[in-house]
C-alpha cells in the first residue's frame, strides 16, 4: 500500500505539468485574445487620461517557458499560480505617470493584490537596481459578461509598468543581457550598481523637472486668465497661451508631432519684435477664427502665429525675420479678408522672395 502511494506521489507532478501544458494549448487562442483586449483597453484608458506613453506592448509566454517556470517554482496548481502567461508592458516617461497608470489599472480591472508587487516598496534604502510595478489582473466581472469577452472569464494576465529609464536598466542588466547577469566580480558589480543609482537619480530628476514644467504652465495659464500677460515668450508660455486662446475662441488646432512650438518660431517672433505674450495678443487680427474657418482646414499653432505676423506687418517679416516658408494656396483666400487681392499677391511674393535659403524648408 505504501509503495502504491509513493508511486502516485512520484508521478503526480508530471501529471500536473502535462495537464497544464494541455490546458495552455487549449487556451492558446483565448490567451491571444486576452492579450489583444488588454492592450487595447489600457491603451485607450491612458490616452483618455492624457498620459503620454512610449509603448504599450504584450507577449504570450510560450509553452516551454511556462513549463520550465512551473517546474522551477514547484507549482502545485499551475493553472491558478501561473499568472503571467499573458504579459502587458506599459512604458511611461516619468515616475509620476507610473502611479497614474497604476491608479487607472486598479479602477479599471480586477486586481489580485496578493500576487501584485512594487519592487520600490520591497527595496531597502541602500538598494538600487531593477524597479518595476506588477499587477496581476483579470478583465473584471462586468467585462466578461460582454459576448466578446465571455471566453476570457477567469484568465489572468500581468501588467508591468516602467519608466523609460527603468526599462533601459531592465533590458541592460536584468531581463535579456547575459553580459550583466549572474555573479560579477565585486569591483564590476559595484560599478554596475553605481550606474543603476545614476539612472534612478536621473529618473527622479526628470520627474521633478516634468512637475516644474507643469507648474510653470499652470502659472502662465492663471496669469493669462487674469489678463496679466507681461510674460516672456518661450515654447511653454506660447503653447499655454495659444491653448487658452483657442479654447476661448472655439478654435481647434490641427495636431502635429510632439514639438508643438519649435524653437524656430520663438526666434521668428523675437526677430519680429514680439518678446511678451501681451505683445503677441496685441497683433491678433479681428475676426481671425471666423475667417480662418471659412478658408482653411484647422491649422497648426505654428501657422496661426505666422498668419498673425503676416496680417500685422508682412513687410517686417520680409526685412527682419529669417524664414524659409511660403503662404500656401488655401491661406491666400483667407488673406483676402484683410487685404485687396493685389496686395495679397504682393505679400505672397515678398515672403517667398525673402526666404533664407540656408534654413531647412518647412511648410507653413
Amino acid at each position: 500500500m505504501d509503495k502504491k502511494i509513493k508511486s502516485a506521489e512520484a508521478v503526480e507532478p508530471n501529471d500536473k505539468v502535462e495537464g497544464f501544458a494541455s490546458w495552455l494549448k487549449d487556451k492558446q487562442s483565448a490567451h491571444g485574445s486576452l492579450k489583444d483586449a488588454a492592450i487595447t483597453i489600457i491603451g485607450n484608458l491612458v490616452r483618455a487620461n492624457g498620459i503620454d506613453v512610449l509603448a504599450v506592448s504584450g507577449r504570450l509566454k510560450d509553452i516551454d517557458s511556462a513549463i520550465e517556470k512551473v517546474r522551477r517554482k514547484e507549482y502545485t496548481d499551475p493553472q491558478s499560480q501561473m499568472t503571467d502567461v499573458v504579459g502587458i508592458r506599459v512604458i511611461v516617461y516619468f515616475e509620476g505617470d507610473v502611479k497614474r497608470v497604476s491608479d487607472i489599472i486598479r479602477r479599471s480591472f480586477n486586481v489580485d493584490e496578493a500576487n501584485s508587487s512594487n519592487t520600490d516598496e520591497r527595496m531597502l534604502p541602500n538598494q538600487v537596481g531593477y524597479r518595476s510595478v506588477h499587477f496581476v489582473c483579470d478583465l473584471g466581472d462586468d467585462r466578461v459578461k460582454l459576448p466578446e469577452f465571455e471566453a476570457l472569464s477567469g484568465l489572468k494576465f500581468e501588467f508591468q509598468i516602467r519608466t523609460v529609464l527603468q526599462h533601459a536598466w531592465a533590458e541592460l542588466a536584468h531581463d535579456n543581457n547575459y553580459k550583466f547577469s549572474g555573479s560579477l566580480p565585486r569591483p564590476l558589480e559595484r560599478h554596475l550598481f553605481l550606474l543603476a543609482g545614476l539612472l534612478e537619480t536621473a529618473d527622479q530628476g526628470f520627474n521633478d523637472l516634468s512637475a516644474k514644467i507643469d507648474d510653470y504652465k499652470i502659472a502662465v495659464s492663471d496669469e493669462s486668465a487674469k489678463g496679466e500677460l507681461d510674460i516672456a515668450v518661450d515654447s511653454l508660455s506660447l503653447e499655454t497661451f495659444l491653448t487658452q486662446w483657442a479654447k476661448d475662441e472655439g478654435y481647434t488646432f490641427r495636431e502635429v508631432d510632439r514639438e508643438a512650438i519649435p524653437a524656430r518660431l520663438i526666434k521668428e517672433l523675437e526677430e519680429f519684435g514680439i518678446e511678451t505674450l501681451a505683445q503677441l495678443k496685441d497683433i491678433i487680427p479681428h475676426d481671425f477664427v471666423k475667417f480662418m474657418s471659412q478658408y482653411s482646414a484647422p491649422s497648426t499653432m505654428l501657422t496661426v502665429v505666422r498668419m498673425w505676423m503676416i496680417i500685422h506687418d508682412s513687410d517686417r517679416i520680409a526685412s527682419k525675420v529669417h524664414h524659409r516658408w511660403t503662404v500656401e494656396k488655401p491661406l491666400k483666400g483667407f488673406l483676402n479678408n484683410y487685404f485687396p487681392e493685389e496686395r495679397v499677391a504682393q505679400i505672397v511674393k515678398t515672403i517667398r522672395d525673402s526666404q533664407d535659403l540656408t534654413i531647412p524648408k518647412p511648410k507653413l
